[in-house]
């Protein structure tokens, strides 16, 4: 028996044992979304029943890629009360001048196709607590 042969043959009880894991997985009851171009804006942003969270960023931008995950978590506890659209400045620049970008990040809360409220930079957890349940409540 070759080497290779003896390795596989002993090696699949530990797979099989593996494979017989059982997992569980919890869905977030909200959308999360990567905007692809200004018909995608229009349908799922301006368009929503649901209040909207607006991310501008920047692949680029450090306080972006830390403020990104900070949302997705609150708005991710909010269930289906709000949605997150994440929109990237570089690749969709008619909407970031639409809404005036002129530095990263910076976030809209959006209802009924209207903004409701902003902030730019980096804020903390709680900050964004606040913002996205006020948004939540109008």
């Amino acid at each position: 028996m070759s080497l290779v042969h003896r390795f596989a043959f002993s090696a699949r009880p530990i797979f099989n044992t593996i494979c017989r894991r059982n997992l569980t997985v919890s869905a977030i009851r909200c959308d999360i979304f990567t905007v692809q171009d200004e018909e995608d804006f229009k349908n799922k942003v301006r368009n929503s029943k649901v209040p909207v969270v607006i991310d501008f960023y920047a692949s680029w931008c450090g306080p972006c890629k830390l403020l990104t995950p900070r949302l997705e978590t609150v708005i991710g506890s909010q269930k289906d009360k709000v949605n997150l659209a994440k929109v990237d400045v570089d690749s969709l620049d008619a909407i970031a001048a639409e809404f005036e970008i002129t530095s990263v990040p910076a976030v809209f809360g959006m209802k009924n196709g209207k903004v409701v409220d902003k902030f730019v930079g980096l804020v903390d957890e709680d900050k964004i607590q606040a913002f996205v349940e006020k948004l939540a409540m109008k």
